[in-house]
């Protein structure tokens, strides 16, 4: 008679697992929707021009304009309609120019983007923030705290490890050359103390 109910009882338990089992799978692959991707740390890398390609450097506009590295239409455009600041970028120089991508233009919440680009005096002024006078590529802004930007203040920088951060923005591109300059790409976009 023991051995008949421990047979019941394994074969019980058995069909029990059995029954349960559907349920574990379920909320395993529940939890496993749920996870948070995994986010790898942004980090600075300097430019290098892929083998075979080598051309000869253009000026900042015109690099800005024609590059392997990211897309700036939105900063492209800011700096024609503020003033002709893309004139600017096209005389000799040399300027080090601090260019937030498109995509990171696009951090910023559209109603405000608009209501920059509709005041070209401070879209102006926001972007002279991006440009400093003189060519400083990434070994020499790692040696430096700040720099006077064409706006008239200082732009921060910092260094975390091997990471170039200008006002807190991760520089996520260094060292693109320029005929008259060169180009450090943001992850964000700086902003100087807006006059009034």
């Amino acid at each position: 008679m023991a051995t008949l109910n421990r047979k019941k009882i394994q074969t019980l338990s058995l069909v029990s697992l059995l029954a349960l089992l559907p349920l574990v799978n379920t909320s395993a692959s529940e939890a496993k929707s749920n996870e948070q991707p995994l986010l790898i740390a942004a980090k600075t890398e300097q430019f290098k021009m892929k083998q075979g390609f080598e051309r000869k450097p253009k000026d900042i506009i015109n690099t800005l304009n024609d590059n392997e590295v990211t897309a700036f239409h939105i900063f492209l455009d800011g700096l024609d309609q503020a003033f002709s600041l893309d004139d600017t970028l096209k005389n000799k120089g040399p300027f080090t120019v601090f260019a937030p991508s498109d995509k990171a233009f696009n951090t910023i919440p559209d109603d405000d983007r608009k209501s920059l680009w509709a005041n070209k005096k401070k879209l102006k002024q926001v972007l002279q923030y991006h440009i400093v006078p003189g060519s400083f590529d990434a070994k020499a802004l790692g040696m430096m705290t700040s720099v006077k930007t064409l706006e008239g203040h200082e732009l921060k920088l910092s260094k975390k490890g091997n990471d170039l951060y200008a006002d807190a923005i991760l520089v996520r591109t260094t060292d693109i050359p320029c005929s008259n300059g060169v180009i450090h790409v943001l992850d964000g976009v700086v902003m100087p103390q807006l006059s009034k």
